[in-house]
């Protein structure tokens, strides 16, 4: 994808955003809403340019820095083209280029995940949420997808991986 496109598509997607606003006394950051609309709109317009899988590697890794860069929904949408162009952007942007499981190694996860979750009780869209995130945790957390079965019920009980399930769950 041309560097142009992309800065393109984040500022539409941080345009987008800002019609939502925060809800006065609710936690610093975005709420779930804003993240999962800007996930859906990233994902609809990166997919053009990437398969599905990546597509949406690459839009929860961009949500996720341009939150920590901009924890106020507000201040993310008066993001500039400018901005965007600038090294610091830039070098989010290659970051979240990279993925590093292939098409087969998501869909598995995915589709165990989804299962599971549904089984637990969970309703399909949730679960198709919360285990889209946790793909793209597990995955930064994991490079090589093998390791990923390190993943145990020990390590999910640490307050690291609480905090990620927690997160992914409130997504």
């Amino acid at each position: 994808m041309k560097s142009p496109t992309l800065l393109t598509l984040l500022i539409i997607l941080l345009t987008a955003t800002a019609s939502f606003s925060q809800v006065p006394g609710e936690q610093k950051g975005w709420p779930s809403a804003e993240r999962y609309a800007f996930i859906q709109a990233c994902v609809g317009s990166a997919k053009a340019n990437f398969s599905v899988d990546t597509a949406r590697f690459y839009c929860y890794c961009m949500q996720e820095k341009t939150e920590a860069m901009y924890p106020n929904i507000e201040d993310a949408a008066k993001v500039t083209e400018e901005d965007m162009s600038s090294p610091t952007w830039q070098k989010q942007i290659k970051a979240c280029l990279n993925g590093y499981w292939g098409t087969e190694e998501r869909t598995i996860f995915l589709d165990n995940c989804v299962s599971s979750a549904t089984k637990g009780g969970m309703e399909t869209d949730k679960a198709q949420s919360y285990c889209e995130c946790m793909l793209y945790k597990v995955e930064v957390h994991f490079p090589n997808p093998l390791d990923a079965a390190a993943l145990d019920d020990k390590m999910l009980k640490t307050p690291e991986w609480q905090k990620i399930l927690k997160g992914c769950i409130d997504f």
